[in-house]
């Protein structure tokens, strides 16, 4: 396969003025300026990245458009779920206006999904929204964070320290996404797992084949091979682009996506459990299986099944300690999915087959809580 391997999906949206193309392949970082010059009305930009990727693919990026013509404003903002704050906001805020940017400039996000995130509140906020162009750098950016207009902070949950995730946030649709698979190469490969847990989500939702591909396939899953993973980059995205196509504010099919993310949400934002968000999302879609067997309507054999997967590419299959569980409800009931005070819960029935299940008791939950304890 050549090293120039490339994939384009386009992803349209009611909202959006026009098509996102999204660009999958090697080397996409170097030609950035001539990817966006049709995106862009003025010639400001500011490249909000991660500060571990600051002297790499910020440079990278920042030289391909500098060399077509762009003003590059690089802004740094720390790595890590707590530093998603509005606090954090303001500061970019603070530093945009700094350089000068205005209504015709652009906000190009550059790292993960705590990066993604954040760069797009930002962009949907600041002057009420300018364009957004989307270039993450970690696989879970990749297939999950880059796709679908979702943008956001977290938020402390009332009477607590602990924060709620994406409480306060926006729809607002990049007008690109540059997804160059050499910025994995940099990776960890605890950070690369991570991205693996959304994939067997995306599997267990819409694609049982792939998921069929991961177990036989999961040594070739790693950084280091990542110009191989172009095709499989690219279904995971096709898988994503696809429901938000059909379901852009989700209000019906893109809520599958949120399989095994209540369960998560309500566990990754604990600072003693050490968790990231993809190890988070692995443990909540194990929850979920049991609060199906619990519920009775889940496959018996599919948790041993996503269990030996998640562990076979290196994801946790258990808490490393158990948090109180009145907090973790509390945390589950403050989940944007609740509605009119219920809790609503994805349940995977089988592969390929997920239901909502309205008004979710807590037992379920319950029984979803202790199959991933220690």
């Amino acid at each position: 396969m050549s090293d120039r391997h490339r994939v384009r999906i386009d992803l349209h949206v009611a909202s959006a003025p026009r098509e996102c193309g999204i660009h999958v392949g090697a080397a996409v970082l170097e030609e950035a300026g001539e990817i966006l010059s049709p995106h862009v009305r003025g010639r400001r930009l500011a490249i909000i990245c991660d500060a571990a990727v600051a002297q790499t693919h910020a440079q990278t990026l920042a030289g391909a458009c500098s060399g077509s013509g762009f003003d590059c404003h690089q802004i740094a903002v720390p790595s890590g779920e707590a530093h998603k704050t509005l606090e954090s906001a303001a500061r970019l805020y603070e530093a945009m206006f700094a350089a000068s940017l205005d209504r015709s400039s652009a906000v190009i996000a550059l790292g993960g999904g705590v990066t993604t995130d954040l760069a797009g509140f930002v962009a949907a906020t600041f002057m009420r929204g300018i364009t957004l162009i989307n270039a993450p750098t970690t696989l879970l950016g990749m297939v999950d964070a880059a796709i679908g207009g979702k943008t956001g902070v977290n938020f402390p949950l009332p009477g607590s320290a602990v924060l709620g995730k994406n409480l306060v946030g926006a729809f607002h649709h990049p007008a690109a996404v540059l997804m160059d698979v050499a910025t994995l190469h940099t990776l960890p490969p605890r950070a690369f797992r991570c991205g693996l847990a959304e994939c067997i989500k995306h599997a267990l939702i819409a694609d049982p084949s792939m998921l069929d591909w991961i177990e036989a396939h999961s040594a070739a899953l790693q950084p280091a091979r990542s110009g191989e993973l172009v095709d499989f980059i690219a279904r995971n995205a096709r898988i994503k682009a696809d429901v938000v196509a059909g379901d852009e504010r989700e209000s019906g099919q893109r809520l599958l996506l949120n399989l095994g993310h209540t369960f998560a949400h309500a566990i990754e934002t604990r600072p003693e459990l050490g968790l990231e968000h993809g190890e988070a999302v692995a443990l909540g879609l194990l929850a979920a299986c049991a609060a199906g067997e619990h519920l009775k309507i889940t496959n018996l054999e599919l948790r041993p099944r996503l269990r030996a997967v998640i562990g076979q590419l290196g994801l946790p299959v258990r808490l490393s300690s158990s948090p109180p569980l009145a907090e973790v409800l509390s945390a589950m009931n403050a989940d944007k999915k609740i509605e009119d005070g219920k809790l609503r819960l994805l349940i995977p029935v089988d592969v390929g087959v997920v239901e909502m299940v309205r008004s979710a008791p807590d037992s379920a939950v319950e029984a979803g809580l202790a199959s991933i304890s220690p």
